[in-house]
């Protein structure tokens, strides 16, 4: 699995002390780890660091320190069944705590997906840890109606059954309807995505998360008051998350700037990691 074979990136696994308890969460790294210029990347939903393997060399090439982790029940961190893990506010906690774990002070915190709505909600409650905002086709202002459908279909009688019932077929072809033309996924990342279900306890971790984490929590958890610098980029090809939704930051967030790409799909870090870059870097110049 990334970032195996691949010299630019170091990997961390860290034991963090939670209130919901303790977790051992694994983090990866690019770039000059003596810079004080730091992009934390969070991905979104039932993704894992993979996401960001475009994204973080280039921020690396811009002097910046990149890192980016796998959230609880995600990737190569631990799967623990604890459902109070999977909130949005447990979250944040996870990722304030590998930022400590990891020495870092202050960050831009770059989100996507539901990544979006942690990073948003992280300088809602710490605001003097973050520098500086991307939102990456951020969820967090209304349940998407994906989800509100595999909420629907998949009641708590259901979850014990599900690692049955999910096959590589089906993650290639949520992959191939999020993109848009701007890149297509091949077989390898058809198998990154694949691989990390293949643990126990993922497909757990995904329904705790899918009915636990607050998925609108936009609209009553303080966004309105976070006055750092806010890159918003969405894919105008996006069919997963609902681009009101997207542009809502814009509306809130008094420090935002809403750019949209064209032909762009959901996955905005490996659809267009380039523009992405420069966004990141306009935001901590």
């Amino acid at each position: 699995m990334f970032p195996a074979g691949d010299s630019r990136f170091s990997t961390t696994f860290l034991t963090l002390a939670l209130r919901t308890g303790t977790v051992v969460v694994r983090t990866i790294e690019c770039g000059d780890p003596t810079s004080e210029r730091i992009a934390f990347c969070v991905h979104g939903w039932a993704c894992s660091v993979y996401s960001y393997r475009t994204l973080m060399p280039l921020l690396a090439d811009m002097g910046m320190r990149a890192i980016a982790i796998d959230l609880p029940g995600h990737g190569l961190s631990a799967k623990p069944g604890d459902a109070s893990l999977y909130t949005l506010d447990a979250q944040v906690e996870c990722v304030l705590a590998a930022m400590d774990a990891l020495g870092i002070a202050r960050a831009t915190l770059v989100g996507h997906s539901m990544g979006g709505p942690i990073c948003a909600r992280a300088a809602v409650l710490a605001p003097d840890r973050v520098v500086a905002l991307a939102l990456l086709a951020p969820a967090g202002f209304g349940t998407e109606w994906d989800l509100r459908i595999l909420r629907s279909v998949t009641p708590r009688i259901v979850a014990p059954v599900l690692p049955r019932l999910l096959h590589r077929w089906m993650v290639a072809l949520v992959l191939r309807a999020v993109y848009g033309s701007l890149y297509r996924p091949t077989e390898r990342d058809i198998d990154e995505y694949w691989a990390p279900s293949q643990f126990h306890g993922f497909v757990r971790a995904m329904w705790d998360l899918l009915h636990c984490f607050e998925w609108s929590a936009g609209a009553d958890r303080g966004f309105a008051g976070i006055a750092v610098p806010t890159a918003i980029l969405d894919g105008r090809r996006d069919n997963l998350v609902i681009r009101r939704w997207v542009r809502r930051y814009a509306e809130v967030l008094p420090n935002a700037v809403l750019t949209v790409i064209e032909d762009c799909g959901h996955v905005v870090p490996e659809e267009a990691p380039e523009l992405t870059a420069r966004a990141i870097g306009a935001l901590i110049r």
